[in-house]
Order: structure tokens, then C-alpha cells, then sequence
């Protein structure tokens, strides 16, 4: 198969290009570029996309480097492409965020590229990883202690548009496809450096994990990559479904929590998974190492108001049976304070610190007489519902009206002057995003007793008293 029917494939099986798309292609200067330049040139009218070139000087290597920028500017031109370039004191930048040059090179880059995308309505980024970077990358990994995840290797396709075509092609093939089709290119003098680490393993330990173990170790690698991507798609979509079930079932999923009993009956990687996922919705930057997740683990035999900080401001913290993430964008905790929000089932009672009373929910026949302090719903409308006592929230709404109108919590409140600064103390006894009841107020109207009703689900507020 030749190399451009490769490419071909790998853009067919994974999506990564739509008739339509504007493509921006981060073209290096180098032979692995050059390149995939070429191919999609070369694909553009028959799959129907537009495509244009960005270029990023590092400003590390002085002269040749600018050489780099010219070439690809002069290539860009000859093919009529779209050229877009600039330069960074990449280490500079290193130095001034603490990063590693190669790091502080990847983040100028995809800035740089996020940046046109922006400005120019850019739909996909290509890229000219190869399967020999794909093959070091779990190398390297490896060495580092990854998980499944990490073996999974280099993205075909990533979240954010950026798309790796020539993936599957070796550096050896492009190297060829150069030849074939008199492609000229540049060579970076840095890359037989041996000071960088992905240089090390290029140049030094892939070499002599050929020449004394495995002649093909870079197909191994690969192979390797791929059979841990099928486990870890599998492992993230089933934690995905397990974390919409563990996690809140309030409105716009605030706060964002996990119930913590549910989360011990999962295996420990599941577990960690679901973790990981709670952390990101509420810090989507936030890399949590194996420590940060022992310290979470840990964190779950400990009473509510337990808390640890995590990397990016994140917050964990225990609130009456729930894990709950707080991230930087929170203004304020979101249990904290005369806001609550606990799980109880019926035959149990709750007692809330903040409000300094308890509720209980029980199980009575037909007939019952509530006393002043209860108010009654149908249990068997209510069924197997999994319940919850919390605050109001912004945009709450009862089942107010026979018809099945409702009404703002806000305005019920509003109409039975409450005041402001008591209404968030008003317990609301909730199943998802639906108010069962207020307590101490009134039953939604789907859930109230009639003629017809043979199980009833009493709330008592507070402590009753026969005086």
C-alpha cells in the first residue's frame, strides 16, 4: 500500500476530515511534515477540505532556525497554501514558567495554533506525528510508570480538533515518500542531542533494543499502543456511565459530587476513573497524579467537613455521604454555610448542623393523621426513587397546580413571606431534578394523598413535642 493510501485510510477510519473543514497544518520544516504538507495537498480537492500552514519559530537555534521559517514560507507560496508563522523566546518562556524546554516548545505551539484557529475559523489542526514518535511516546512512558492510559499512546484524534494523519506511517516510509516525489527538507541539528530525553530514546535506547532484543520493536510498541487503547475507549466509557449514575442528581449537576458508598462497591481502577472524571468537570486542567488519588481515597472514611486541596485550587471535601469537587471557579464552598444537601431513605432520620434540626422520612398506612410538624406524600407514587434533603436552588419548581403547572421555589417563598435570609433553611426533599416536597409546606401535587393512596410517606421537621 503506498504511503498516501495509508494516510488515506488512517483519515477514513477515524473521521478526521469533513467536507468543508479548514485545516491548519503545524508544518516544522522537517522531512515528517514536509511530508504530510504534501499528502493533504494532494487530498484536499477530493475530500473536499481547504487547508493553510502555520510555523512556529522556537527562537533557540538563531540562523537556522529562521532558515526553517523561510523554507516553509517559500514551500507555501510555491503550492499556493496559506502560510502563518511566529516567533517565541521559547526559553525564556521555559525559564519563566518552570518548564522544560521541550514543554515550554509543545505550549508556544498548540497556543500559537489555538490562537488561528480562533481567528480564523479553523476546524481541524494536523500534525505530523509518525508511528515512530507514536512508538516513543510509550517508551517513554513506560519508563515514567503509566497507566493503561499512557500506553494507549499518541491520539488519532483529539477533543480539541487536532488530528495526526500520517500516524501510521514510519519514519522511514516518509523519509522515502520524500525521495520519491523530490520533496526537500530541513534537518534540525538538535535532534541528535542526546539531552533531551525523547532524543535519548530516539537516538540510544531504541537502537539498542533493535540490535539486541526485538529488531521490530517499534511495530511491538505500537501494537502494544493499540491493544491498550481498545481496553482504556472500554474502561473510560464505562466509567463515563458510572459517574452520570454516582454522580449529583440536582439540577445543572451541582454540586458537583460523588455518593461515596456507591463509590466504594466499584473496583479501586473503576473507582479512580470516576474520580478522575468528577475532578476534571470541576477543573478541566487538573492532572491528578497516583498520590492526589490515594490521598481522595483516603479522604472517603472521614467525616463531612474533611477536606484536601488538590493541584489547580482544586478542592475536595466530604459532605454528608458525598465526595464533592470544588474548583477554582467557585466563589464560594458550595456546602457551606445554611446550604446542605444529604441523602436519607425512608425509615431514617437526618439531622443537619447547619440548621440545627432533623428531619426523618417513615412509612405509615392509611389512615394517618399528620401532625403539625409533618406533612404526608403517596409512597407508592414515590416508589424506589433515590431521595434527597437539600437547599433550594436557582430555578427550582414545584408541581404546584392539580393541572401540573408548576411554581418557582423563589415564589412560593416570596408569597408566604419568607425572608431572604431564612429561605435557604427551608429543607426541600428531592429525587433527581424533581421536589418531592417542602418540608414543613407542602407536597408536590403529582405525589399527594388521595382516596386512592394505601402507603404513606411521612417528613416530620424538627422535633416534636406533645406540649
Amino acid at each position: 500500500m503506498s504511503i498516501s493510501a495509508i494516510v488515506l485510510k488512517t483519515v477514513t477510519e477515524y473521521d478526521m476530515l469533513e467536507k468543508g473543514d479548514k485545516v491548519l497544518a503545524a508544518v516544522s520544516g522537517g522531512a515528517d511534515s514536509v511530508c504530510m504538507l504534501h499528502i493533504l495537498n494532494r487530498l484536499k480537492n477530493d475530500l473536499g477540505f481547504s487547508l493553510a500552514c502555520a510555523h512556529v519559530n522556537h527562537g533557540l537555534r538563531g540562523e537556522a532556525a529562521d532558515k526553517d521559517e523561510s523554507f516553509v514560507k517559500d514551500l507555501c507560496d510555491r503550492e499556493g497554501i496559506p502560510f502563518y508563522s511566529q516567533r517565541f523566546d521559547v526559553a525564556t518562556i521555559a525559564a519563566e514558567r518552570k518548564l522544560t524546554v521541550e514543554e515550554a516548545g509543545r505550549y508556544v505551539r498548540y497556543k500559537f495554533f489555538d490562537e488561528l484557529r480562533q481567528k480564523y475559523g479553523f476546524d481541524k489542526i494536523a500534525t505530523a506525528h509518525n508511528k515512530n514518535d507514536n512508538a516513543e511516546t510509550v517508551l517513554m512512558r513506560i519508563i515514567r510508570g503509566t497507566g493503561i492510559d499512557g500506553l494507549s499512546g499518541i491520539d488519532y484524534v483529539r477533543g480539541d480538533g487536532v488530528i495526526r494523519p500520517v500516524l501510521d506511517v514510519s519514519r522511514k516510509e516518509i523519509e522515502e515518500y520524500c525521495k520519491v516525489y523530490s520533496l526537500s527538507y530541513c534537518t534540525d541539528a538538535t535532534n541528535a542531542d542526546n539531552d533531551y530525553t525523547r532524543n535519548k530514546i530516539r537516538n540510544q535506547l531504541i537502537p539498542y533494543i533493535e540490535k539486541e532484543f526485538n529488531s521490530a520493536v517499534t511495530d511491538s510498541l505500537v501494537r502494544l499502543s493499540a491493544n491498550a487503547d481498545e481496553d482504556s475507549r472500554f474502561l473510560k466509557g464505562y466509567a463515563k456511565r458510572l459517574f452520570e449514575r454516582l454522580g449529583s442528581p440536582l439540577p445543572n449537576r451541582k454540586p458537583n459530587c460523588l455518593h461515596i458508598e456507591s463509590l466504594r462497591m466499584l473496583d479501586k481502577s473503576i473507582a479512580t476513573r470516576v474520580v478522575r472524571l468528577a475532578a476534571e468537570r470541576s477543573c478541566k486542567d487538573v492532572k491528578l497524579e497516583r498520590c492526589h488519588m490515594e490521598s481522595i481515597f483516603e479522604l472517603l472514611d472521614k467525616p463531612t467537613g474533611a477536606s484536601i486541596d488538590l493541584p489547580q485550587k482544586l478542592r475536595a471535601e466530604i459532605a454528608y455521604g458525598w465526595l464533592t469537587f470544588l474548583g477554582p471557579e467557585d466563589e464560594k464552598k458550595i456546602l457551606a454555610n445554611d446550604d446542605f444537601f444529604a441523602e436519607i431513605s425512608v425509615g431514617e432520620s437526618v439531622f443537619i448542623d447547619s440548621l440545627g434540626k432533623s428531619i426523618s422520612i417513615r412509612e405509615e398506612s392509611v389512615p394517618y393523621q399528620c401532625r403539625p410538624n409533618e406533612i404526608a406524600a403517596d409512597l407508592d407514587k414515590i416508589g424506589n426513587k433515590l431521595l434527597f434533603l437539600r437547599s433550594r436552588r436557582e430555578g427550582d419548581k414545584i408541581v404546584f397546580f392539580a393541572d401540573g403547572r408548576t411554581k418557582k421555589i423563589k415564589k412560593i417563598f416570596i408569597d408566604d413571606k419568607i425572608p431572604q435570609k431564612d429561605r435557604n433553611k427551608i429543607p426541600l426533599l428531592a429525587t433527581g431534578d424533581e421536589i418531592i416536597a417542602i418540608a414543613g409546606s407542602r407536597v408536590n401535587e403529582k405525589y399527594k394523598i388521595t382516596k386512592d393512596t394505601e402507603r404513606m410517606l411521612v417528613i416530620e421537621y424538627g422535633t416534636f413535642s406533645e406540649e
